[in-house]
């Protein structure tokens, strides 16, 4: 293997500050290695910076101290950044420690153990439960806000490892070769599933549809979470340490060996590749993304960890296509404004709406395909004499069987003279592109054979319902955004007439449903109400936030979508508000990139928060806000007119609070300065709404 030399990585100098000491180059794979003084005994990160412990003590990638303690047992770092925790041994006792992530030995809170010590440890991937198993053979799960306890499972054994799906829907926990899957909406025991060898590590995939179990016999056992069956078994594993998935589900990385870890393909099972070390000591892995969306695997060795670049790892194309085909299905099925409701019932039924599914389906995986089979190798294959088919070759793709009567097969002696034309192309359960359509015009005689294979079998997601939503419900959700059309245009009417806001501020509305599962693995409907607006630049100052200004009453543009809001909720669609039943609020605050040279008063009208768990760019991270610092950042300007819609929904709207509402904080943050990048909006996400 060719070796470089680096004395800078220009593409993680951004991050990291401290020497690297090597990149591995093999065409275009990258490996950097950093050096520690010691060996990470096992880690964890935030974003893309990994930390570790070993024996009495935690290190950031810099080899920096973080805390010491006595001999810990495991730890994990807050998924929000804000802080990492400990499990320390003390004899047959020990101690929960929590502490701050970027102060050296700063204590945050410590939680005694009387009587027993902690095992195992996990946070949910919101960041706002931490589950603590001990050996007293129980679980507690506590809130990270006071970290009271919220809830106690008793298990049949000694936890190993943990993990918590990001749904907080479910908690796996491993006791030797048994794991136990508890409902953490009911408290309820799920599932409970033996093995014939030890567990050596369980995760959820990101998306929450699988369930990972790997045991030391060498195997990776996966699992749907909708009734838990097994989706298949992947062996040859090695010694079978740890694995993780990667964010899109299709790929996991697993840890064979004290050199080597094996990268698989979940949908194809003979595309295996590997990681391969001159140092031994790897025990853990995990797959990172920096802010170019790259992806890493970082894993431990002895005195380093180190960061193996990805790229070789193809996009999942399956999920690529069904999120495009999901979006554009939700416009197809929204009656039209020129539509009378007659003329959408008989352009939307069970047929066509199957068949809409089946043509957008062939235009964006063409359209991902990417001409494939002009970059592909063909070679002839065998001939079929008795159906006359002749098999076509491809080095990228599954073979197709073109009809070509006998005489003629001397006619692709040179299959170089072949020219595909009018190309269609889809996707397989392998996530592979194949052609399903072709017009192969033959240069050697001039003539065109079609290859036709429109009517295959389309993916799992078109085999099933579980993408569609029955056509009662969705013409519900058609004449319930209408009226949201007529109570938006009636708010903004009278705005407009009291020179609140004028024709340039534009407010938009919409109400759509999609399939999902509870945690029981029953099928259910959740309803999206969606609440925005856009200002044109010029404009904004006057009819929106003000630079700096986030209290929710000095926006008339953010006034009038709450005024629609209320209009909504306590009229025309409040019979969604049912006690009881779980509603999911999630606000995008957002902000310009006006400097703030000096810190902007809070007089703590929204209340005062620390380490709150907020998403930026798409990543969870802890925002605080004290009226004694005021406002310094962009980030805490946004997060404060979040904070505003809350807080305006909980004063106008107050039979909300008889529901199970849970909000969610999303900061937005533009590059450009301006009064146009300082808008909100907000969904309201009704679970399983149409069973009341």
């Amino acid at each position: 293997m060719p070796v470089t030399i680096l004395k800078v990585s220009f593409l993680l100098m951004s991050l990291f500050s401290f020497p690297i000491l090597y990149a591995q180059t093999e065409g275009k794979k990258l490996t950097y290695s950093y050096p520690q003084k010691l060996t990470p005994e096992g880690i964890d990160n935030y974003l893309f910076s990994t930390y570790y412990y070993n024996g009495k003590k935690t290190y950031n990638m810099r080899g920096a101290q973080m805390s010491s303690s006595a001999s810990i047992i495991q730890f994990r770092v807050n998924p929000s950044g804000s802080s990492f925790v400990v499990l320390e041994e003390k004899g047959e006792q020990g101690n929960i420690l929590i502490y701050n992530l970027w102060k050296t030995n700063k204590l945050i809170r410590k939680i005694e153990c009387q009587g027993y010590k902690p095992v195992a440890v996990c946070y949910s991937p919101d960041s706002r439960l931490l589950a603590v198993a001990g050996s007293n053979q129980s679980i507690t799960i506590y809130d990270t806000h006071d970290y009271q306890a919220q809830q106690r499972f008793e298990t049949s054994g000694q936890v190993g490892c943990m993990e918590i799906s990001s749904n907080n829907y479910f908690l796996v926990s491993a006791e030797s070769r048994r794991i136990s899957i508890w409902n953490l909406q009911n408290g309820q025991l799920r599932q409970e599933f033996t093995f014939n060898s030890s567990i050596t590590d369980v995760a959820f995939s990101d998306d929450n549809k699988q369930l990972g179990v790997l045991t030391d016999d060498g195997k990776l056992t996966t699992y749907e979470t909708q009734q838990f069956g097994i989706k298949q078994t992947y062996d040859a594993l090695g010694e079978a340490r740890s694995f993780h998935y990667h964010k899109d589900g299709k790929y996991v990385a697993v840890v064979t060996g004290d050199k080597r870890i094996a990268i698989l393909n979940l949908l194809n099972q003979r595309d295996r590749e590997y990681v391969d070390d001159d140092k031994d000591g790897v025990k853990d892995l995990r797959f990172l993304y920096n802010n170019k969306k790259e992806s890493y695997l970082a894993y431990n060795t002895t005195n380093a960890i180190v960061y193996a670049f990805m790229n070789q790892l193809s996009p999942y194309y399956t999920r690529l296509l069904a999120d495009e085909l999901n979006e554009r299905m939700a416009e197809w099925l929204k009656q039209r404004p020129e539509e009378t409701l007659a003329d959408y019932n008989k352009r939307v039924n069970d047929s066509s709406r199957a068949e809409q599914m089946k043509l957008f389906e062939r235009e964006i995986a063409t359209r991902l395909a990417d001409n494939l089979v002009d970059r592909s190798e063909v070679t002839l294959g065998s001939y079929n004499d008795k159906e006359g088919l002749l098999a076509l070759n491809f080095d990228s793709m599954p073979n197709i069987y073109l009809n070509v009567p006998e005489r003629e097969l001397k006619d692709f002696a040179e299959p170089g003279m072949l020219e595909f034309r009018n190309a269609v192309y889809g996707l397989n359960n392998e996530d592979c592109f194949e052609l399903i359509y072709a017009d192969v015009y033959n240069k050697k005689n001039g003539k065109t054979y079609v290859f036709n294979n429109l009517e295959r079998q389309s993916l799992a997601y078109l085999e099933n319902d579980e993408n569609f939503v029955p056509l009662e419900i969705i013409q519900q959700s058609n004449a319930e955004e209408m009226k949201l059309q007529e109570i938006k245009q009636g708010i903004i009417d009278l705005a407009k007439k009291n020179k609140k806001i004028t024709d340039n501020t534009e407010i938009t509305v919409s109400a759509t449903a999609e399939n999902a599962f509870d945690a029981n693995g029953k099928r259910i409907t959740n309803y999206n109400i969606s609440f925005a607006y856009k200002i044109e630049q010029q404009y904004s100052a006057k009819e929106d936030f003000a630079s700096g200004h986030y209290r929710i009453e000095e926006s008339a543009a953010a006034m009038s979508m709450l005024d629609i809001v209320r209009e909504a909720f306590t009229k025309d669609m409040a019979s969604y508000i049912v006690p009881g039943k779980q509603l999911k609020i999630a606000i995008t605050g957002m902000a310009d990139a006006s400097p703030i040279n000096k810190a902007i008063a809070y007089d703590g009208c929204y209340g005062e928060y620390e380490d709150e768990p907020v998403y930026k760019d798409g990543n969870l991270t802890a925002m605080t806000l004290s009226k004694s610092e005021g406002v310094a950042t962009n980030e805490q300007l946004a997060f404060l007119r979040a904070l505003g819609v809350k807080d305006h929904i909980e004063q106008t709207i107050a039979d909300l609070k008889k529901m199970d509402c849970s909000y969610s904080y999303n900061i937005d943050l533009a590059k450009k300065t301006g009064g146009q990048y300082r808008r909100i909006s907000v969904v309201f996400t009704f679970i399983d709404a149409f069973n009341h």
